[in-house]
């Protein structure tokens, strides 16, 4: 059986731009998604949530404001790994998915366009109740992440026990690598445990502090403590389910116009 869950979108201003081009394939090829909640968490800093409602015409959608007052986020802006504004968007998804009810929450990422097959969730993924059903990938960037959580665990034992008993990862990248190499998932489409979300969430807070996370990273963060923990992961394929994902602004506007030709 298919387990309730909650679509759950991040946007700031350029994540809004970007999703007022691909909602209106959502509602094609996707549409059953307007039958389940949707949670949308928006930087208060820069929009308007009349905005969001304006561009989302979605029955059951709920705003949630991100981060609360006097939260700041640590990086540096010329490094697209450490931005800011990506660290403070990112840890939205760990911690955002506190308050949601259904046993799943759904990860759809603003630069993914809906292409077809409407039924396209397998019921089989949720079999052995994982932690995290998601789209393969290969490799982690930066290559330094996994030693990062890692050592996170390692400093911070009281706070971190169920980790702490687990062995670390001990995955290292080859001298001079950008990445290293290895089966992980992706969350541009995948689905997440609550309960193993909201442990995640409380995990980071008791060590990291409010509303933060050990990385910039929510796919690797939750990959990771999955790993450690020793739970199940579904790696699946999102793009033979009628899902695509483009990175750069032609990529989607070309997808999103092929989409919008085809089907129904």
């Amino acid at each position: 059986m298919i387990p309730d869950f909650t679509t759950v979108v991040g946007v700031d201003a350029k994540h809004l731009d970007q999703f007022r081009i691909t909602w209106p394939t959502w509602k094609k090829h996707k549409s059953s998604l307007l039958s389940k909640p949707m949670w949308i968490f928006y930087d208060q800093e820069q929009i308007d949530p009349e905005h969001i409602r304006l561009i989302v015409d979605h029955p059951f959608l709920t705003l949630f404001p991100w981060p609360p007052d006097g939260t700041e986020y640590e990086g540096t802006s010329g490094d697209k790994w450490g931005c800011p504004q990506r660290h403070k968007m990112l840890a939205g998804f760990v911690h955002v998915p506190y308050f949601i009810e259904t046993l799943y929450w759904l990860k759809l990422d603003t630069d993914t366009i809906a292409s077809g097959m409407d039924n396209w969730i397998d019921e089989s993924w949720f079999e052995d109740d994982p932690a995290i059903v998601a789209h393969r990938w290969s490799f982690t960037k930066p290559a330094d992440q996994i030693e990062k959580l890692d050592k996170w665990v390692e400093d911070n034992p009281g706070e971190l026990k169920e980790l702490a008993a687990k062995p670390p990862l001990d995955m290292h990248p080859k001298p001079g690598s950008n990445r290293i190499g290895h089966k992980r998932i992706i969350s541009w489409c995948g689905f997440f445990n609550t309960a193993f979300t909201r442990q995640c969430s409380v995990l980071a807070y008791n060590s990291c502090g409010r509303n933060q996370i050990p990385v910039p990273s929510q796919d690797g963060y939750l990959w990771y403590c999955a790993t450690r923990l020793g739970l199940p992961i579904k790696r699946i394929n999102a793009k033979n389910r009628g899902w695509v994902h483009r990175s750069s602004a032609k990529g989607i506007k070309e997808a999103v116009s092929e989409a919008m030709k085809n089907g129904k």
